[in-house]
């Protein structure tokens, strides 16, 4: 069995991308005729099909096409995963993205071209020592050993992650500290943004309140810190978990079963569209929403339900800035800790709550927006571009 070829599958499923079309680069996306090129490396499908309201990357790409486009660039896109594409990196005045294309522009010659760095989630050195851990906790609660549900990196992009000229990761907060200790260059900070498929929601208020929280989640379902969630569930009947994935590993599903399946206030979905009738419901039902992840950067599963105003009840490693209506989850990242956090949520007045909550509506709107995040990565690119010419 090919591990590495099955991973990326699995990775192409979750990102609704065609086996074809990974070596297939786009070049010159918007057919322009200007003097300088950039090569992303990041995601090709979004260019290619409609949006399927499931992931943020797709307006993710297209803000960053868009910016290099309106820069003066003639915008090329490969895939992250593309390693057989032949490509001149030669021809591109900068190189952005993630990936194996970023990595192999590393070892051409003209060490000149600017190299920038785009990071998701969290710098891969934490990425892998958090994502083996949800492996491992899990793996002491129930001795069943799921390595491919955690999301460990099976190759790493050292030069990337050490060597970019600049680098910019979505995340604040401990996230972007514990990436500043690791990388020497210059760095910056970038909102992740939402889709916005819940930003006209009628805001909560003390009548709306109540005990229902919010999990929603892509793939990955270890790393995001579920079977932490599932461990609190089981002894927090006073509560109502709404989980919504887009699937489960079997044996972890079969784990949790009893939870899962016969718990009267636990309630799963799969496979929801953002803008769909049945998410939309959810979100108007809960008043938290929950995020016990193991390595994130701003999780659209978590900034999408904040633009409903759910207040947010996270792990450290989310790479949430500090502010008083979100709720970070203190000491280790266990299950007690989460049931204290929550705790914590609950206990807020009802004014302080609908106080916090139209903050976080607030909040995510004015700074998680296509057109913020577009904003500031503009001001970034300019900022960096002038200094390299």
């Amino acid at each position: 069995m090919n591990i590495k070829r099955s991973i990326n599958k699995r990775i192409d499923k979750i990102l609704g991308r065609g086996e074809s079309q990974l070596s297939k680069p786009i070049f010159n996306l918007y057919h322009t005729n200007y003097d300088r090129s950039v090569l992303i490396s990041y995601i090709t499908s979004p260019f290619r099909s409609a949006n399927h309201f499931v992931h943020q990357n797709f307006v993710t790409s297209h803000i960053i096409a868009e910016s290099f486009s309106e820069l003066g660039y003639n915008v090329d896109v490969v895939d992250y995963l593309d390693t057989k594409s032949v490509i001149d990196f030669g021809n591109y005045a900068v190189i952005f993205g993630f990936g194996h294309s970023l990595e192999r522009s590393f070892y051409a010659p003209n060490r000149e071209i600017p190299r920038i760095l785009f990071i998701t989630g969290v710098h891969e050195d934490l990425h892998n020592r958090m994502t083996l851990r949800s492996v491992t906790d899990f793996y002491k609660r129930s001795n069943k050993w799921l390595p491919a549900e955690a999301d460990v990196l099976p190759v790493n992009t050292y030069y990337s992650m050490y060597n970019a000229d600049v680098t910019i990761i979505l995340a604040k907060g401990f996230v972007f500290e514990n990436c500043k200790s690791r990388f020497d260059n210059r760095l910056h900070s970038l909102n992740n943004n939402i889709i916005g498929s819940f930003t006209t929601f009628q805001k909560k208020t003390k009548e709306t309140r109540n005990s229902n929280f919010l999990f929603l989640s892509g793939g990955r379902l270890l790393k995001k810190g579920l079977s932490i969630l599932l461990e609190v569930a089981k002894t927090r009947h006073d509560l109502n978990f709404y989980i919504v994935v887009p699937h489960i590993n079997i044996e972890f599903e079969n784990y949790y079963r009893k939870e899962l399946y016969e718990s009267p206030n636990i309630f799963l979905s799969k496979s929801l569209r953002m803008d769909s009738p049945e998410m939309k419901e959810i979100v108007e039902k809960c008043s938290y929403c929950l995020a016990p992840s193991y390595a994130d950067g701003f999780p659209g599963g978590t900034i999408e339900p904040m633009s409903a105003g759910l207040i947010p009840i996270v792990s450290r490693y989310c790479g949430f800035a500090h502010e008083e209506f979100i709720f970070e989850m203190q000491g280790e990242l266990a299950p007690l800790s989460l049931s204290e956090a929550i705790d914590k949520a609950l206990s807020l007045d009802d004014d302080t709550y609908v106080k916090y909550s139209n903050a976080v509506k607030n909040y995510t709107i004015d700074n998680f927006s296509t057109a913020s995040v577009k904003k500031d990565l503009l001001k970034i690119l300019k900022l960096e571009l002038d200094n390299e010419k």
